[in-house]
């Protein structure tokens, strides 16, 4: 029999012999958590990555520009609080357009919108969330 301990983040599994607990991580913080996002790009290669809920701007950063993996990787699109972010880029991935809005559809549409100024193509969205 297993109960789950919200204090400590733990699954406490009592099989009659003793008790073991597990957890699949770190600790979940207290504090608020999905304030902030971030969208990277590397114009260079095309690679992109992207994070949200974070609980701090640098984590986010850090997080999407770790998921990118590129040394020329930059931030494009920081996100905050219940706001939404998308990129849209070109099969290439060559030119991208991104966009932050308090709407997951308005986001896709701006970095659709944002994308086709360069006229280099075709531009799909590869990303569009939210933060809580």
């Amino acid at each position: 029999m297993g109960s789950i301990d919200n204090t400590r983040q733990v699954l406490v599994i009592a099989d009659g012999t003793g008790t073991t607990q597990s957890s699949p991580g770190p600790p979940i913080s207290s504090s608020p958590v999905g304030h902030y996002g971030a969208i990277a790009w590397d114009p260079d290669t095309g690679r992109r990555g992207w994070s949200w809920n974070w609980n701090g701007p640098a984590r986010a950063d850090e997080v999407a520009l770790s998921e990118c993996g590129s040394s020329g990787c930059k931030v494009i699109l920081r996100t905050g609080a219940a706001m939404c972010g998308a990129l849209a880029t070109t099969e290439t991935g060559k030119h991208v357009g991104a966009a932050s809005r308090r709407d997951r559809e308005a986001a896709r549409l701006a970095a659709l919108a944002d994308c086709q100024k360069g006229n280099a193509g075709e531009c799909i969205i590869r990303v569009a969330d939210c933060n809580h």
